[in-house]
């Protein structure tokens, strides 16, 4: 599936998209299940965090529609009469308790999904709102048709990134420098962090120190999590975060811009500590700002997979204009990735699961 151009995008915001009924949009209930197991088409979003645990519509609705699930997953369905049509999933992180895009679907036949899309986001803003919510994220693939949805409902774009994944990773000599994180790396982790990121890019991830607590669960799941860290002196000069469940592991790579040297070693030492051998699958998402980054990872075999940006839309007030300009992703040496939805991405129409 293509992804549009930007002419007829620029063409359609200029106009009131085509709806097929009335629709009412609210939260997931019991009774909805029959209709999410006819599901045409289910978008995972949240790459490559998703990737650590299997994903069914099904499972997921029927456990947010629990009384007690609710605030940890949000998840609101459009019904256009008797017949559900769309439905959005998010999930509830971190110490404010901000919303992550889970995943998006839709059932409209021959209509356009866009007005589906468009009341369930609307919806889901504003629950957030109410909830007390200031931040809603989403990490949309570019070939997905849903990114110029978000766009249009003000969900500002800040980074680009590359998801790079490579498989049987067997042969990785331990590095010599550096060593396991520890809870007393947290603050210097954070300070690296500053000195590594854009500010207009922590602006609007806006994370503390706790963000870097190797505790935290990533993904949704019950994910082994572990950092890295490489240091010169006292200074933390580079940090690797690894999550990993099942055979695949997720690999974040944070390092000092004047210090890209250390990039080698900082990759081989987390992916030697991985702790299930060989690594069936590793993905890393690398930044339009770290190029320096991708080339160091298809040195160690690594190949780009996934385009995709990164949104952030605020419950606080209406934003007018981007807050911050969204980095691109430019290597000169590598083509740019066709632009086709991956197919780990889509769901199964049937009995609501995801691969």
């Amino acid at each position: 599936m293509g992804a549009p151009h930007d002419s007829d995008r620029s063409d359609s915001a200029n106009a009131s998209p085509p709806s097929i009924l009335p629709l009412d949009v609210r939260g997931v209930r019991w009774r909805d299940l029959s209709g999410l197991r006819r599901l045409d088409t289910v978008y995972r979003l949240n790459q490559p965090e998703s990737q650590l645990a299997p994903y069914s519509v099904l499972r997921s609705g029927l456990r947010a529609s629990l009384p007690g699930a609710r605030g940890r997953r949000p998840t609101f369905v459009a019904n256009a009469g008797d017949r559900l049509v769309g439905y959005a999933q998010f999930q509830a992180t971190g110490p404010d308790q901000r919303w992550l895009a889970v995943a998006l679907g839709a059932s409209v036949g021959v209509f356009d999904a866009d007005p589906v899309w468009e009341a369930l986001l609307l919806h889901a803003v504003r629950a957030a709102g109410l909830r007390g919510v200031k931040r809603l994220y989403a990490r949309v693939p570019q070939a997905v048709p849903v990114a110029w949805v978000l766009r249009r409902q003000a969900w500002t774009p800040y980074a680009a990134e590359t998801i790079f994944a490579a498989q049987d990773l067997r042969d990785v000599t331990p590095s010599r420098i550096g060593r396991p994180q520890t809870p007393a790396d947290t603050w210097a982790i954070h300070q690296l962090y500053s000195a590594a990121v854009p500010r207009g890019v922590q602006d609007a991830e806006a994370y503390t120190s706790h963000h870097w607590d190797p505790l935290v669960r990533r993904g949704g799941s019950t994910a082994k999590v572990a950092g890295w860290v490489i240091a010169d002196g006292h200074q933390l000069i580079g940090y690797a975060r690894t999550a990993s469940r099942t055979g695949v592991h997720l690999l974040e790579l944070v390092y000092h811009p004047d210090r890209r040297e250390v990039l080698d070693d900082l990759i081989v030492g987390a992916l030697a500590a991985l702790p299930d051998r060989p690594a069936r699958r590793v993905y890393c998402a690398v930044r339009g700002y770290q190029a320096e980054a991708a080339t160091a990872l298809e040195d160690r075999g690594f190949v780009p997979t996934l385009e995709q940006d990164l949104l952030v839309r605020y419950t606080t007030a209406t934003a007018r204009v981007p807050a911050v300009e969204a980095v691109s992703f430019h290597v000169e040496v590598r083509d740019k990735l066709p632009q086709r939805v991956p197919s780990f991405l889509h769901g199964r129409r049937r009995d609501g699961s995801v691969g």
